[in-house]
């Protein structure tokens, strides 16, 4: 078994935490610069093709959680932004951990951008609401009611289920539909 941390241990910062902190600020002033550029030159549901047709750029506005999955109701909304939060706090803690125990950089790593990703959509949900006013009319309210920019959709291409198969026979189907932003991608 390893030796055991100290709290006082567990928040000695090192000159690599530095560096994947500048990995983090990179990773949301890209996530943030490419948003701003999209939602200032798009119109709702705008976009252009990058690479055919299966590669496109489109500014989508989502008032929803993962996948546009609407929220049930304002307590609803603050609690998963409170998950959201909590889990943020989390990964930089666990980052810290892995960071002091001198575990696996590619770890490290992957925790330092799943902070960024988090992180990256809670700025949306909580700010964007307020700075660029993107929050739906319906809210009085603007903070915590920010729309998250999304932009980049991949449409590999499209099934015809066949008519023999029962409810969902004839129906087209899109594999791999949903618009996501560079803070999802990460």
């Amino acid at each position: 078994m390893g030796k055991i941390i100290s709290v006082k241990e567990f928040f000695i910062i090192d000159k690599t935490f530095y560096r994947y902190l500048i990995l983090i600020f990179a990773v949301l002033i890209i996530d943030h610069l490419i948003k701003i550029i999209v939602y200032s030159n798009f119109e709702l549901h705008e976009g252009i093709n990058l690479i055919g047709s299966w590669f496109r750029i489109q500014l989508e506005l989502n008032d929803g959680t993962a996948f546009a999955v609407p929220f049930n109701s304002e307590f609803d909304r603050y609690f998963k932004i409170s998950v959201k939060f909590l889990l943020s706090i989390i990964l930089m803690v666990t980052m810290l951990f892995f960071l002091n125990k001198k575990g696996s950089k590619f770890l490290i790593i992957g925790l330092a951008l799943c902070f960024a990703g988090t992180l990256g959509n809670l700025i949306d949900r909580i700010f964007y609401g307020v700075i660029i006013n993107n929050a739906l009319d319906i809210y009085s309210i603007k903070w915590f009611h920010g729309r998250v920019i999304d932009m980049f959709s991949v449409h590999l291409f499209d099934i015809i289920i066949p008519n023999w198969l029962p409810l969902i026979g004839g129906n087209k189907f899109i594999v791999f539909e949903p618009i996501f932003n560079f803070a999802d991608l990460i």
